[in-house]
């Protein structure tokens, strides 16, 4: 109890218990506290399977490049929504929307915005076990509280931060002696109170609008339907962040085969109510559906040292997560000069030259 009451009066409460309406995204939002909390390469309460969070520096500086800024900012797949969490709360772009199919997320993202306070106290009160992880696992909550502290509790304690798949707890169930990290090892209670207050913070000031319970396509029709009357094209960007092409059925519940990939590609070729970056795992597939040669688009590829789908056992059990290359779709006109990327067919790595050297139903992506 005593910790509580640090981490509590540490800074202000979050107040806002409710949505912003649709109009505010025309008013600048209030100032934050401390800006520099949201330049931090963690700051997310979750830890997500194939977070990208390397590559938020890289969306960055795109977007920064782009005259006049995006003001509105959309997640379809929101997921660790480390993206959002740094370009609204250091300023960049004004507002943002967070959206997620799974109700585990958005239940999650929803109370941590506007249901703060109360999320904090139940984390607080929460023991850490692995009976707790096994009781969580069977538990099935109805209402959106109970889903968010669901959500949180299995993230921070299961390998990976993986919500539905097979994955067990950190340290495994028996938690042996010789383990070095045990389940509670990412479960600092006073650091995620300090992130779920910034969340907060983030709500309260006007910067997270809302938190929606759809799927992406659901997203993208509401978005035109509450926002493009009030902004232009130029004044929103959907960020879209798509589950893996490979080894996705080990990490997500719900199936996003390669029809639903193609039909994200038809809809966002078509799409000309709002700017839109992607970011995909390098394969044929997502190479096929985002050709380079896109009249109106660029198509990049940015080296990322984390990727669920890829890790490997190495001899000694450890996990290894190899650096890869990740693609970067946009349509986005202007594109700043960058080492930390380049335009697909530029470069003269290894990997980009084993790709351009298939044709056809050869090709292949990087190999990892």
């Amino acid at each position: 109890m005593a910790n509580r009451r640090i981490d509590r009066s540490s800074s202000n409460l979050a107040r806002r218990r409710k949505p912003w309406a649709p109009d505010e995204v025309e008013v600048k939002p209030r100032p934050v506290t401390d800006p520099q909390i949201f330049s931090q390469s963690v700051i997310s309460p979750l830890r997500y399977p194939g977070a990208k969070r390397q590559l938020v520096p890289i969306i960055e500086q795109i977007v920064k490049g782009n005259v006049p800024r995006p003001r509105l900012f959309v997640e379809p797949f929101c997921g660790g929504a480390s993206t959002t969490l740094r370009l609204v709360g250091t300023g960049v772009i004004e507002h943002a929307v967070l959206a997620d199919v799974d109700e585990l997320v958005n239940s999650f993202w929803y109370v941590a915005a506007f249901d703060t306070n109360w999320l904090i106290d139940r984390m607080m009160e929460i023991e850490v076990t692995v009976a707790k992880w096994e009781w969580f696992r069977l538990y099935h909550p109805r209402n959106r509280r109970d889903k968010a502290l669901k959500c949180l509790f299995l993230n921070r304690t299961t390998f990976s931060g993986i919500l539905h798949g097979r994955a067990g707890p950190i340290g495994g169930k028996n938690q042996s002696e010789s383990t070095k990290y045990k389940i509670d090892c990412r479960f600092n209670k006073g650091g995620l109170a300090a992130r779920l207050r910034a969340v907060g913070e983030l709500a309260d000031s006007g910067r997270i609008l809302d938190v929606w319970n759809t799927d992406w396509r659901t997203t993208l029709a509401r978005l035109k339907a509450q926002y493009s009357k009030t902004l232009t094209a130029s004044e929103i960007l959907v960020y879209l962040d798509p589950p893996y092409i490979d080894k996705a059925e080990f990490l997500y519940p719900w199936a996003f085969g390669d029809d639903e990939h193609r039909s994200l590609a038809s809809t966002l070729t078509a799409a000309h109510d709002y700017n839109w970056i992607l970011s995909y795992d390098d394969n044929p597939l997502a190479r096929e559906l985002y050709p380079p040669a896109h009249e109106g688009r660029h198509v990049l590829h940015a080296k990322h040292r984390y990727s669920a789908a890829s890790l490997k056992a190495s001899p000694d059990g450890k996990r290894q997560r190899p650096q890869r290359e990740e693609l970067l779709i946009t349509n986005f006109t202007d594109l700043p000069d960058s080492d930390a990327y380049h335009a697909l067919g530029q470069s003269t790595c290894s990997a980009c030259q084993i790709h351009a050297s298939t044709t056809g139903s050869e090709r292949a992506g990087p190999r990892s």
